[in-house]
């Protein structure tokens, strides 16, 4: 990384960030280049937080479940955990849509999103989710008010702009973008 950016440090107790200019400001303060991976960049917020983010593809026997009663998995879930914060994505997607799921999801942590997660907040258990904390979290999928959706879609957004500048050229309007997220 560059390290020549000041780096966005998360401010413990502080508001979530929903507006545009304050998710152009956290996305601004972060080290991102050209060649910046998602996996980079939830390295980069990891450190940040003090707490190490995984990202996998939703569990198969979880998926497979899906399948069987026919409820469709949301593209991507955080889940919070004691020890580590998770992140889900549907492996079907393209690598392309993959990438801003991921990034949709860092941007709700990165902005200290909240979303519908108070009910069962203090229940999880350290170490992996299991089954049951990943379906809760599959529930409260779009329990985010809808300011914060938009904050962490621009949070994307904006990340693939520094990332993959060839997206800027012709991903200016919300169609083109999402035109660009299949392969």
């Amino acid at each position: 990384m560059q390290g020549t950016r000041r780096r966005a440090a998360p401010e413990v107790g502080a508001a979530p960030v929903t507006q545009l200019a304050e998710v152009e400001r956290l996305v601004s303060e972060l080290d991102l280049s050209a060649t910046t991976t998602h996996a980079e960049l939830a390295a980069q917020l990891s450190t940040l937080r003090g707490r190490p983010i995984k990202i996998q593809p939703y569990p198969a026997a979880f998926v497979a479940e899906s399948r069987r009663i026919d409820e469709p998995l949301p593209y991507g879930v955080w889940l919070p955990n004691p020890g580590a914060d998770y992140v889900f994505y549907r492996s079907e997607a393209t690598p392309t849509h993959q990438r801003h799921i991921i990034l949709h999801e860092l941007g709700h942590i990165c902005c200290r999103h909240i979303g519908d997660r108070t009910a069962d907040a203090g229940r999880a258990e350290p170490g992996e989710p299991d089954h049951a904390s990943i379906a809760n979290a599959v529930k409260r999928a779009g329990g985010f008010a809808e300011d914060q959706e938009q904050a962490a879609e621009a949070f994307a957004y904006l990340v693939e702009r520094h990332t993959r500048p060839n997206l800027s050229a012709t991903g200016e309007t919300p169609a083109a973008r999402y035109r660009l997220l299949e392969d």
